[in-house]
């Protein structure tokens, strides 16, 4: 009686993951397909004809290389710096002799329902000197608030036994934070980690906002300048379907290299974010 509702599901779930996945494989089929066979809103099943000379006109783009180096650069010290301040401060939130912890949990919490807007935003990273560098671009995201609860619940959750045994070993806070909790929580650390190099490979409004010249320049707004810059070439009758490459292969082949890297990265630390995902969702 319980095996026809599983098949149920388990094809409601198989119809939403080819629906989730035929976006990323169109974009494969555009990339590598000939320029002369493929036309703007063709629907593609298979691809048409092999050609990956889009790909090698990306790679020769020093601008797309720039900004891709920009982009690794912005990912990896913001999530050093998100991952170092949103640790640090769960923990200290999570010991109950803190003094003054609810004050700091009430704190943090109004933060996440009340924000200063764009534009405050702006001017506090005009006033410290911030614009037109990469500072602009990790520090304001520095902290998130959800974050901080997720890890301060599972901070709570370690028992409280192992510190007591640290401390008469003569272990002091720093060194009973390194190794005793970090370790503890590496699915925690590799979950959250996840979400914040996304959110910074995946940055566009803050680029957008806080910077003014290439050298700055991320991948999202390069895609977002070839997608206008192609579109409008297109209009003016300036790219055809005649050439090696047509605008559709370009961007396709940009999109999917730009998503390479976090779905390259994605596989090795699967085995942590089932566990991370369940972060406070039990409590002994």
């Amino acid at each position: 009686m319980l095996k026809q509702p599983n098949i149920w599901i388990g094809g409601i779930l198989l119809l939403f993951a080819i629906v989730t996945f035929f976006p990323f494989y169109y974009v494969i089929l555009a990339s590598v397909s000939d320029a002369n066979l493929i036309k703007e809103g063709e629907l593609l099943l298979t691809p048409k004809g092999f050609n990956l000379r889009a790909y090698a006109m990306i790679y020769e783009n020093e601008k797309f290389i720039h900004a891709f180096l920009v982009t690794v650069s912005r990912t990896l010290l913001g999530l050093c710096i998100s991952l170092t301040l949103q640790l640090t401060v769960a923990y200290a939130l999570s010991r109950a002799y803190l003094p003054g912890r609810k004050l700091f949990m009430l704190y943090i919490i109004v933060t996440m329902m009340f924000n200063g807007g764009i534009v405050p935003t702006f001017l506090i990273v005009k006033a410290t000197g911030l614009i037109d560098t990469i500072w602009a671009l990790v520090i304001p995201s520095a902290i998130s608030t959800w974050n901080v609860i997720l890890l301060r619940s599972f901070f709570e959750a370690v028992p409280d036994s192992l510190e007591e045994s640290a401390k008469m070993d003569g272990a002091n806070d720093i060194g009973i934070f390194l190794r005793i909790y970090l370790p503890l929580s590496l699915p925690a650390i590799m979950t959250i980690g996840l979400f914040i190099a996304v959110s910074h490979w995946n940055a566009f409004m803050d680029a957008v906002i806080y910077t003014n010249s290439d050298k700055l320049q991320v991948l999202q707004l390069f895609l977002r300048d070839m997608v206008i810059h192609l579109e409008m070439a297109t209009l003016m009758g300036e790219v055809s379907n005649s050439t090696e490459v047509s605008s559709l292969s370009l961007r396709a082949a940009s999109i999917f290299l730009a998503s390479l890297p976090i779905i390259a990265v994605y596989p090795f630390i699967q085995r942590f974010f089932i566990k991370g995902v369940m972060i406070g969702a039990v409590k002994g």
